[in-house]
């Protein structure tokens, strides 16, 4: 009896698990849509700016993590941040135009901005987080 209830609780361990793969990923395609809508990207651009994108998003959540281990101050962070944003810059603007490059630091800082209106909202209305519709707070112009 207690092989099958611990069968069963592996299972459903993996259903949650795999579930929440599924609203990270729904988050993620998402944001793309949000970032590629925000710098009106040329194929041609598309092409060459995600790969330098998704390698600097990378370095980001490396840098991130390291940063909430050590309990980093957020002066150190914005630090980190704009220092790793200025290393970034040669690459991104081999593809897109600095231009676009000062779109995708604000379409970042909106997407984030969104993303915590929206958990917020769903505090306040008693909803469970990943619950319920995407978020549809619109961008600030």
């Amino acid at each position: 009896m207690k092989k099958i209830l611990l069968f069963v609780w592996m299972l459903g361990l993996g259903f949650v698990a795999q579930a929440q793969d599924k609203k990270e990923d729904a988050l993620e395609a998402l944001r793309i849509a949000f970032i590629s809508k925000q710098l009106e990207l040329t194929p041609a651009e598309a092409e060459k700016f995600w790969p330098v994108y998704n390698k600097y998003q990378g370095d980001l959540r490396r840098m991130m993590q390291e940063h909430r281990d050590k309990k980093g101050s957020e002066l150190d962070w914005e630090e980190k941040l704009l220092n790793m944003r200025k290393q970034y810059k040669p690459e991104f603007t081999k593809c897109i135009s600095e231009q676009k490059f000062d779109r995708l630091i604000r379409a970042e800082r909106t997407w984030g901005d969104m993303l915590r209106k929206e958990l917020q909202r769903r505090r306040e209305a008693g909803e469970r987080p990943g619950m319920g519709r995407p978020p549809m707070v619109r961008p600030r112009q």
